[in-house]
């Protein structure tokens, strides 16, 4: 059943921003002519999730619809859980004289869903882990064992850390239950989500499916196809998660190790070549030994992360880009590389296999080192790599928006 919103009534309110990846539905809402509240509770130095950084439109200091609070990290949030809404709750009071229509949580903020004063309805969105991870009572063991990475965590006693991870993870399993609808990616996805997903819906909560990106960020960019006169430009921005996974979901493999050997041959027979990479992620500094025993560390580039507008920059100058080759799907920043008009090599076979997207895509499909090599062999050619570029864009228009998402999830004011 959708959730009806009147464009008359009060807002719709936004918890939680990871990868500013929320925005892009609020925005949408704005469109619609629904009133919106949007919390930002990340510092100014995290320019991943914050909206400024990836929304041109979005200026900072923020117009009054995006608020700024404090958290020092979200995952105190399901450890105190009644004092974070209470507080939430007279902060939306004030800003607001009109009830709430929905609440749209992500991360943490979902353990929150039941505290939250309202009745308004409460929306699940995941990100990924929040769900997968961070929600699976299940693997809440083998996740207690392998988080030790955490600020909060790591001068902990061990048997402490683990009590507490397994009332975090039961306590954010129970926001995600008592959440009028859940959000998260398709059925097939990945394994542990499914788990969770299905518990849900034994509940009776209603789940929706997710698997778009927000082209916005990128409406000022040039799309014209981009030929290679000298170097060959390569960029990949995936994080570097290969070995060492600190939340135990070894689904989240990017296969940067596969990357990097499939360029070290190529490296091979073209030496014409540059490599861009992002030094973030656990396994950044394995990636960087491996480099070098390849042989390939001279024709890299390591970037620290960066704002949005910087990478973009690295976009521009890209002709080839990658997403991951591993047991993860391909997300914004292969999304972005399609939308651009850059050949994109990746492994799609999640999106694939589930139906989501059809075989014959314009996805330049790898999963081993010898695919990534073969690919590279290929996209050195200008006319192939105008062929892909064409299809790309086309292509990643259709089966990403966001738009699609928020029209099964509410019936707005006048629709039928």
């Amino acid at each position: 059943m959708k959730i009806k919103i009147d464009k008359k009534n009060g807002p719709v309110v936004f918890l939680g921003t990871m990868n500013a990846m929320p925005m892009m539905y609020a925005l949408e809402l704005k469109k619609q002519g629904v009133d919106v509240l949007y919390f930002v509770d990340v510092p100014v130095s995290d320019t991943l999730s914050r909206p400024e950084n990836h929304f041109s439109e979005i200026s900072y200091p923020y117009p009054s619809w995006i608020i700024e609070i404090n958290i020092k990290s979200q995952i105190l949030l399901p450890i105190f859980r009644k004092k974070f809404a209470k507080s939430l709750d007279k902060k939306i009071d004030k800003l607001t004289s009109k009830p709430v229509q929905a609440y749209i949580l992500n991360g943490f903020f979902i353990s929150l869903s039941s505290y939250l004063k309202s009745t308004s309805p409460k929306i699940s969105l995941s990100h990924g882990s929040d769900l997968d991870t961070w929600a699976d009572i299940d693997g809440a063991v083998n996740l207690s064992n392998s988080f030790n990475a955490n600020s909060i965590f790591k001068f902990m006693p061990k048997l402490i850390s683990k009590i507490l991870i397994k009332k975090i993870v039961s306590r954010q399993f129970h926001g995600f239950s008592s959440s009028d609808s859940v959000i998260y990616f398709p059925k097939g996805f990945n394994s542990y989500g499914d788990r969770v997903i299905n518990k849900l819906k034994n509940k009776k909560i209603q789940c929706f499916e997710r698997y778009d990106i927000s082209f916005n960020p990128l409406k000022e960019q040039s799309r014209t196809f981009k030929a290679s006169e000298g170097k060959l430009v390569i960029f990949s921005g995936v994080r570097f998660i290969f070995d060492t996974f600190l939340e135990g979901n070894e689904q989240y493999n990017k296969g940067n190790d596969l990357i990097i050997e499939g360029l070290a041959k190529f490296y091979k027979n073209n030496k014409n070549i540059l490599i861009h990479f992002v030094d973030k992620g656990p396994d950044v500094d394995k990636a960087k030994a491996l480099c070098e025993t390849m042989g390939i560390e001279e024709v890299v580039v390591w970037h620290k992360e960066m704002k949005f507008t910087e990478l973009l920059k690295i976009y521009d100058e890209s002709h080839i880009c990658f997403d991951q080759v591993g047991k993860h799907w391909i997300g914004a920043i292969g999304g972005y590389a399609m939308w651009l008009g850059k050949p994109l090599i990746a492994n799609d076979s999640l999106p694939v296999n589930v139906g989501f997207w059809p075989n014959n895509n314009p996805v330049c499909s790898a999963k081993t080192a010898n695919e990534v090599c073969e690919w590279l062999c290929r996209l050195q050619n200008n006319e192939v790599r105008e062929k892909i570029s064409l299809e790309s864009k086309m292509f990643v228009e259709e089966y990403m928006g966001p738009e699609k998402l928020l029209f099964e999830l509410f019936q707005f004011n006048g629709d039928k």
